[in-house]
């Protein structure tokens, strides 16, 4: 039976989202803010709906509802899905907030620690509406938007979604709910979530060793050229220091290291050339600078020096690409001291992800 969703965020996630959403049979609502991704609203309109391609779910979306209106597209959601940058999930949730109904499940994708954001949102503007809140370990799908209002997915469907809510005392809830969208496995928490999703050892070190490749380039594709033995190491190096902070932790790890040596393979690989195929980063100031640097590098350096496991190349990789594009990303970025956490060990820490409150 179809749901009522409503999927946030008309970037390249979003608007492949609520295509997929509305082919597999949901009632979905598109909702944007006024100014934002203003042509691709206006290429869904024009044509009337939304093509999907690629790997997955493929056929034309006539998406039930695109909107600006938050309190409208919030208030008759049964599933709300955040599909935006991590860098904008503390104003989206502001807009969410306050058309929000008891029973509604917020998932974020990708979540970047978006629930703690989203659940320290709701204390500070006095909601109290009983919701689920988590998020997705990684995102929905790796995507781009293709031509006009045409979606392309570059890894084949039907993976089971890795989730956790905020708190994780509210995970066997939260998985039961999300199981009527998709399957399932549930992570410990939600750091160990942010932890395990492939972009935070991968976009920003395999960014900066290609900096001169992505300037030199107006189509760069990363994973089809850029991942040469030294940036491999580099990832590894990286994926290392997470791993550590994750075993302190008593996470499991799910690395992205193997993968990526895969893809560099495309001889022994051929079936992952829909992957390669994606493009990115376009510029230095692409997302997979400064989400990854803001939000992801940032967030393991912080961690690691508070619990005792440092992330030395991490706060390095911030350092480098503060200096390329002029800003202080680990001032701007996702630290735990940014989501109210201060001197916190591994115990500490656990209990505050399982029951929402120190």
């Amino acid at each position: 039976m179809g749901k009522n969703i409503t999927v946030i965020g008309a970037g390249g996630t979003g608007c492949c989202a609520a295509a997929t959403f509305t082919l597999q049979g949901h009632t979905v609502t598109l909702c944007e803010e006024e100014g934002v991704c203003t042509r691709n609203i206006a290429d869904i309109r024009e044509r009337g709906g939304f093509e999907m391609t690629g790997l997955a779910a493929n056929g034309f979306a006539e998406i039930h509802c695109i909107t600006s209106d938050f309190d409208a597209a919030v208030s008759g959601a049964e599933y709300i899905i955040i599909a935006a940058l991590s860098t904008r999930h503390e104003a989206l949730s502001r807009k969410i907030i306050p058309a929000l109904q008891d029973g509604q499940v917020i998932l974020f994708s990708a979540g970047s620690c978006g629930s703690i954001i989203f659940r320290n949102a709701m204390q500070e503007m006095n909601c109290s509406k009983e919701v689920l809140v988590g998020e997705l370990e990684g995102n929905l799908f790796p995507c781009r938007i293709r031509g006009k209002a045409t979606g392309f997915v570059g890894m084949p469907a039907g993976k089971p979604w890795t989730v956790a809510a905020f708190p994780a005392k509210d995970n066997e809830k939260y998985v039961a709910a999300l199981s009527q969208l998709s399957k399932c496995n549930v992570a410990t928490n939600v750091f160990e979530t942010t932890l395990n999703a492939s972009n935070i050892i991968v976009h920003l070190g395999g960014s900066l060793l290609n900096t001169g490749a992505v300037e030199r380039s107006e189509n760069y594709c990363f994973y089809d050229t850029g991942l040469t033995p030294s940036v491999l190491k580099l990832i590894e190096a990286l994926g290392e220091e997470r791993d550590a902070i994750s075993a302190k932790l008593g996470y499991a790890v799910r690395s992205s290291v193997g993968f990526m040596k895969e893809l560099s393979d495309k001889e022994q690989y051929p079936q992952f050339s829909g992957f390669r195929s994606l493009e990115g980063p376009l510029t230095m100031q692409d997302r997979y600078i400064f989400e990854d640097a803001q939000n992801g590098a940032s967030f393991l350096s912080s961690l690691g020096d508070m619990i005792g496991s440092p992330a030395p190349i991490a706060r390095a990789l911030v350092t480098v690409a503060s200096a390329i594009n002029g800003e202080d990303y680990y001032a701007e970025g996702h630290t735990v001291d940014k989501l109210g956490l201060h001197d916190l060990n591994p115990d500490q820490l656990n209990r505050f992800l399982m029951e929402g409150h120190l």
